[in-house]
């Protein structure tokens, strides 16, 4: 048989396999044989000008002869230097299009590409830094992060040297690029650690060099790193000059930068993703990502297994499971419909790591790796997602790993005084701060069950009570939790030898029926390849579509910076509205901005964008406080919709279906929707609470004011079913009781979608309690409300009873 022909290329290894090329691929070999046609067999000054001609007629050839040219460096060391200098005479877009290929070719090509190809790449990234190109310092980033952790084979400490070495020679230029600088700290101040063998010894004191002196010269542009910088300097703090260092920021913190007050503002700075994710090569990244959004639980172990064998087979490996616990809890954030899935969670991805740990040093490094974020934890600055995982990984761990949770409990006991002994009653405050935060979400109903388990020691249970006194006593409706755990006993027999990352019996779901799930507490955009957004927690995380929830974390920052994207008018009243401390005034200025915005036939969408932006911003109490009130009369109802947003709310609905200004103002409020989606069922409260003296009863579609949540469903391009689930959800997990009380507006408004709706009877049934429910039942029996499709209303009455004994036997 006739064997397949395996195509060659000019820079990448192929094989039978991967023998077909791509897109990047395709476009720079017809680039090369592009060029080759126009200038073989001419002159040095004749082929610049047939390049010059080539590159004036259209887009196309100009793009051709630029990628032939880039082919040519990376393909032939010999005709290097000559291209790049064609290159730089012909190119008309600032050799932008180089920049995005390089760093195409260094993120998702890094691994294929020939050895001759790499030390071309390498060569023509200093050349492209001599020569100051924009763009160039995105492409180190990328290639950075081929300079793996854990890793000290001759091919990677090849590619550390050799970035080194370019920094140190080009460190003027560095300095010109803080984000870049501060990356380059974060990953040389990681690398240090891996480098300890006596061969490594002159790789080692060069980084240390360079580390230190960019902290000591440059330690303003640094400081954005947060507390995963005092991290990294503890890890090689016995090192001279790193030594030296630490009593400098301990001790005289204003010689370093007249800003920096000390430890504590570190600490107290959560780090963005973007240094966490530039730890992790691309590859791996690609893998974590795909264990976390697409391997369903019970069937991971293969692909863990895989994963032990690809990265964490060596000693040197070790460290490397530091990294991926921090990215995964702190760049790993699954949406609602991921944490409500049979997808593998988190806690068991990193309960695997952390029992795969050979080494003290690695597994106390990885405990505070996990931990890290409970220390001085600040619900107003930090996120619910990065302590979810620690919290669970004991919770689940204690029926078949329960030295798991014994030590991950004594780590958290042991760490408040020994962490920086100043700073303990911080330490302490801030995991203190971390468990009640923890409670308030729901992540667990309560601690009692785990701080004082039967099956911890005795002398850890009680080290734990002292030291978490406050959450080991059982919360009045915890009667029979001893008998819970006597029949865990029994269960745990069922369980031995069942991983960390297993469930026990077989069951593939993670959450338990008494385990209520949350949303991810920080917006988050969709993600792409090489984007960054203003913010620097926006970091690409493949193409999962993380969704955004009550209050991201950039609405947090300066309302002032927000507002200085707007010009005029839109300004003043905006300014005037994050001014005014009286509700009243506040009202008042916000119909002067719906004014601004249904008047004015010429306001662009852009403009319209950013209002929407900075609304999110100013009225950022509103996601925080309750808008639902505690005693529901019809006063209290009026009183809690008088707020400013409910301002927006009034003017949308008033107008009618065709007149034309709806539109501008639904694109404001879709724009604050996709930032916080809590903008959903306040408007559902909205319609209902502001209908309830109409004749028609107070109902949602009173007046056809339901066309509005529809329109804004529409604008953000989903199905009337599908956002009126999510809003309830939300609504579910934030307030249950604003919940019930909109469920009889919303069969009887929305029955195409809602009446019959099985999602929808679930999300009910598993969250309410024996009183909402008997509410819900009797509007049903007087023939009120609607929840399933039948011929015969008894019937209905009679199948909701049965799901109020269902529910009231597990719920309550």
């Amino acid at each position: 048989m006739e064997q397949p022909k395996v195509s060659t290329s000019r820079l990448f290894v192929t094989s039978i396999i991967e023998s077909k090329r791509d897109e990047i691929e395709e476009k720079l070999e017809q680039g090369y044989q592009t060029l080759h046609g126009l200038v073989s067999g001419l002159s040095e000054k004749e082929a610049h000008d047939a390049l010059n001609i080539a590159v004036s007629r259209d887009k196309a050839h100009e793009e051709a002869v630029t990628l032939g040219l880039l082919c040519v460096i990376l393909s032939e060391p010999q005709h290097a230097t000559k291209s790049f200098r064609d290159l730089t005479l012909v190119t008309r877009d600032g050799l932008q299009l180089v920049m995005m290929c390089l760093s195409q070719l260094a993120v998702e090509k890094w691994l294929r590409m020939a050895d001759v190809a790499r030390s071309q790449l390498l060569w023509l990234l200093r050349e492209l830094i001599r020569t100051g190109a924009a763009g160039v310092d995105n492409v180190c980033y990328n290639l950075m992060r081929h300079a793996a952790g854990g890793d000290v084979s001759p091919r990677n400490i090849a590619l550390v040297d050799y970035m080194l070495d370019t920094f140190i020679e080009n460190r003027t230029w560095l300095e010109k690029h803080p984000v870049l600088l501060s990356s380059m700290v974060y990953n040389y101040l990681r690398l240090i650690e891996d480098h300890s063998a006596p061969q490594f010894t002159m790789l080692r004191q060069k980084e240390t060099s360079f580390v230190v002196g960019l902290l000591r010269d440059r330690f303003s542009d640094c400081m954005v790193i947060g507390r995963d910088l005092v991290r990294l300097l503890q890890n090689v703090a016995r090192i001279p000059e790193i030594e030296l260092l630490w009593r400098d920021i301990l001790n005289n913190p204003k010689s370093l930068c007249p800003s920096f007050t000390g430890v504590l503002q570190l600490l107290q700075a959560r780090t963005s993703r973007r240094f966490l994710q530039g730890r992790l090569t691309p590859e791996m990244e690609r893998k974590v990502v795909f264990l976390t959004s697409h391997v369903r639980f019970g069937q991971h172990k293969r692909y863990q297994d895989w994963f032990q064998k690809q990265y964490l087979a060596t000693p040197e490996s070790q460290t490397l499971r530091i990294d991926l616990i921090r990215f995964i809890v702190g760049v790993i954030h699954p949406t609602n419909e991921l944490l409500c899935s049979d997808i593998i969670p988190r806690w068991a991805i990193i309960g695997w790591l952390l029992t795969s740990c050979t080494s003290n040093v690695a597994a106390a490094n990885a405990k505070l790796a996990l931990f890290y974020d409970w220390l001085f934890f600040d619900t107003e600055r930090d996120n619910i997602m990065n302590i979810e995982p620690a919290i669970l990984v004991m919770h689940h761990s204690m029926r078949s790993h329960p030295v798991v949770t014994a030590t991950l409990l004594d780590f958290l006991c042991r760490i408040i005084p020994n962490f920086y002994p100043p700073l303990s009653e911080k330490v302490r405050q801030g995991i203190y701060a971390s468990l009640r935060h923890i409670m308030e979400k729901r992540v667990l109903s309560t601690l009692y069950t785990l701080f004082d388990h039967s099956r911890l020691d005795k002398e850890l249970r009680v080290m734990v009570r002292e030291t978490f006194q406050e959450f080991c006593y059982p919360h009045p409706s915890l009667e029979g939790v001893k008998l819970e755990e006597s029949k865990e006993e029994m269960v745990n027999h069922l369980g031995e030898g069942v991983g960390v990352g297993m469930a026990v019996g077989g069951v593939t779901n993670h959450h338990s029926p008494s385990e209520p799930t949350f949303s991810d507490e920080e917006g988050e955009a969709s993600i792409r390849p090489h984007g960054e957004e203003e913010d620097d927690d926006d970091i690409p995380l493949a193409k999962v579509k993380l969704k955004g929830s009550p209050l991201p974390d950039e609405w947090k920052d300066d309302d002032d910076e927000v507002v200085k994207n707007l010009e005029g008018p839109f300004r003043d009243a905006i300014e005037r509205l994050q001014a005014e401390t009286d509700n009243e005034a506040k009202c008042e200025a916000m119909e002067r901005i719906v004014q601004l915005v249904i008047q004015d036939d010429e306001v662009d969408s852009d403009t319209l964008t950013t209002v929407g932006q900075c609304l999110c911003a100013v009225l950022r109490h509103t996601w925080t406080t309750r808008v639902f009130p505690e005693t529901v009369t019809e006063d209290s109802i009026e009183d809690s919709i008088g707020r400013p947003l409910f301002v927006l709310f009034r003017n949308l609905a008033e107008l009618s279906e065709d007149d034309s200004r709806r539109l501008p103002l639904l694109t404001v409020l879709s724009e604050m929707y996709s930032r916080c989606q809590r903008i959903g069922y306040l408007l559902l409260y909205y319609l209902q609470a502001s209908t309830l003296g109409d004749d028609e009863g107070g109902k949602i579609g009173s007046n056809g004011k339901s066309q509005v949540f529809k329109e804004l469903c529409e604008t953000q391009d989903r199905e009337l079913e599908a956002g009126l689930l999510a809003d309830l959800k939300l609504c579910q997990e934030e307030d249950v009781n604003l919940l019930c009380w909109l469920l009889p507006a919303v069969y009887t408004q929305f029955p195409q979608v809602a009446v019959g709706n099985t999602a929808l009877l679930h999300l009910v049934v598993s969250t309410v309690d024996a009183r909402q429910l008997q509410e819900l039942v009797c509007r049903v029996v007087q023939r009120y409300l609607k929840v399933i499709t039948l011929l015969i209303t008894d019937s209905e009455t009679m199948i909701l009873m049965l799901v109020k004994q269902v529910a009231s036997s597990t719920i309550i």
